[in-house]
């Protein structure tokens, strides 16, 4: 009997050996998608984030690697490109493609609360010309940009002035001296929206590159992440606590695109200004749409 017991644990021994062998490592794979923005031919550019973890036969984890990458897709969910560029090292934030070339750009290298460089990178199909990747070093750093309406400049805010810039960096000019600025916005029209606190509110501003005919939009006509409208560059979109709202800067009136539990974060409108495009500030993963005509919501990826 004694024999026949470690008989059969010997043979338990010999499968569990051979199912090892046999199996090998298990790779589980997976992926997140966030913070997307628009291409200006009306694709969804995005991140994604592929983890992949090897396990053995019995679920112990031997190993794991991990990167970031940046995509493409329509609204649709329809023609999903492969990996344009890794960002792994670099963690890019607030990504923002020019509205009149190929080209993205996005925040990185974050200290303290402030961004110290702006990356530029080439995204055409095909064979590309021109600048491929440019790198643009702010001390001690920015809190928000945005491209320049002619597609070949930016505009970007530092907590006390809204400044523009060339792509190679020249022409660094200042627009506005402000206090507690906190984003920009333009892409679109002859003016330059920003927000920056005052009296404990968020307020909206729009301002001329040179530096003439600011409005200051009262706190009750304020959005915050504004949006300028390229249907009508008068009509500003952006958040307002947990509503989405649009607001006419000539009018001061306040429609509500979304009335109350908006969860996007830093929603961003398309380049027809139908729809907008954001992640779930409460989601890990996840891409959405919305259209401002109706609050249809759809899950892009």
């Amino acid at each position: 009997m004694i024999d026949m017991k470690r008989f059969i644990g010997l043979g338990w021994v010999l499968v569990l050996g051979l199912m090892i062998v046999g199996c090998g490592v298990k790779t589980d794979t997976t992926r997140y998608y966030y913070s997307p923005s628009w291409v200006r031919d009306g694709k969804i550019i995005m991140l994604g984030y592929l983890k992949s973890t090897d396990k053995d036969v019995l679920g112990s984890q031997l190993g794991s690697t991990a990167s970031e990458y940046a995509l493409t897709i329509y609204p649709t969910g329809t023609d999903e490109s492969s990996a344009l560029f890794d960002t792994t090292e670099e963690m890019a934030y607030a990504m923002s493609c020019s509205p009149t070339t190929d080209y993205v750009a996005y925040m990185t290298d974050l200290r303290l609360g402030l961004y110290r460089k702006i990356v530029i990178r080439n995204i055409a199909s095909g064979a590309h010309t021109g600048l491929e990747v440019v790198e643009l070093s702010f001390s001690p750093g920015i809190k928000s940009f945005d491209w320049a309406n002619n597609g070949t400049s930016l505009v970007y805010c530092t907590t006390q002035e809204v400044r523009t810039v060339d792509v190679d960096g020249s022409n660094d000019s200042l627009v506005v001296a402000d206090s507690n600025i906190e984003f920009v916005a333009w892409q679109t029209g002859g003016r330059i929206a920003f927000v920056h606190e005052s009296g404990g509110n968020k307020i909206l501003s729009l301002i001329r590159q040179n530096g003439g005919g600011r409005i200051d939009m009262s706190a009750a006509a304020s959005v915050d992440l504004p949006q300028i409208s390229s249907v009508n560059t008068n009509e500003v979109y952006g958040v307002a606590g947990d509503a989405y709202k649009k607001v006419n800067v000539n009018t001061s009136a306040v429609s509500d695109i979304v009335a109350s539990g908006f969860e996007g974060a830093l929603p961003r409108l398309s380049p027809d200004a139908s729809m907008i495009t954001y992640s779930k500030t409460d989601e890990v993963t996840g891409v959405y749409t919305l259209l401002v005509s109706n609050e249809v919501e759809t899950k892009v990826k």
